[in-house]
């Protein structure tokens, strides 16, 4: 989140104002290496839905937020990325 730095809480809600805007940022951040499956370590993948990729070797699906401070949030997303902006 070094983007936002410097940034007032108004800047940071216009730029994510929602949660499927937090999960496309989530894994543009995650997989601006390219895709690697957690499971069993191939790189080839597709991306699906909901910003998740799916394995093509093991058929793992794999979320933006998983392995990730978001992972299994039990409040909305963009609520947890308020609250890590403003740590």
């Amino acid at each position: 989140m070094d983007v936002f730095k410097g940034q007032n809480i108004l800047n940071f809600v216009k730029e994510l104002p929602d949660d499927d805007s937090c999960k496309a940022y989530l894994a543009k951040i995650k997989w601006q290496d390219g895709f690697k499956c957690m499971k069993c370590g191939h790189t080839k993948g597709c991306a699906k839905a909901g910003y998740t990729y799916q394995c093509y070797n093991c058929q793992h699906v794999e979320s933006s937020t998983a392995n990730t401070l978001f992972h299994k949030v039990k409040f909305g997303l963009h609520k947890a990325f308020c609250i890590v902006f403003e740590m």
